[in-house]
């Protein structure tokens, strides 16, 4: 979900693993020359949705030794969540709405096209239906980890800890 660490959290577990850390909305910003808000202005969901598709494919079946934070919504669709599992290890950063909502600034919310312009009650009841229907999706990640009130180095020790049991 936005705000439960993706990017942090990924910067700092791909240092401790001496992997390279990348962004899928950054590639796809590359890829479009254009920022995620203004694909998704332009193009709309749908078109953005499969530039994230094809941009998830082309890095995970080229590098190596990569972290990669993807956008929340990248899991959801066109099986994006059963190709990262099948070629990759998902992880999971668990936050509750309430702390979402406490991490999100107003520069976050500008940034994210699905967020920005909602009252602090459009935005958390948002949070929450939309965390209910991705958890389908999330909870095909083989290691989870609640994110919520914890700092950087515990929640990447967390990780690294499950990723010692699954390797």
């Amino acid at each position: 979900m936005p705000g439960c660490g993706k990017s942090t959290v990924g910067r700092a577990l791909a240092h401790e693993l001496q992997y390279t850390f990348l962004d899928l909305d950054t590639l796809i910003e590359e890829q479009e020359g254009a920022t995620v808000p203004q694909v998704f202005e332009a193009k709309g969901q749908v078109y953005f949705r499969q530039a994230e598709a094809l941009a998830l494919r082309q890095v995970m079946q080229q590098e190596k030794g990569v972290v990669l934070a993807t956008g929340g919504g990248a899991p959801c669709f066109h099986g994006n969540m059963d190709f990262m599992v099948e070629h990759g290890t998902a992880v999971y950063l668990k936050v509750q709405p309430s702390e979402l909502m406490a991490r999100l600034t107003r520069q976050d919310l500008e940034a994210r096209p699905l967020l920005r312009e909602k009252s602090p009650e459009a935005l958390e009841e948002y949070l929450t239906e939309t965390l209910a229907q991705r958890e389908l999706f999330y909870g095909q990640a083989p290691i989870t980890v609640e994110a919520g009130n914890k700092a950087v180095m515990e929640v990447v020790g967390a990780v690294k800890r499950h990723l010692d049991t699954l390797h």
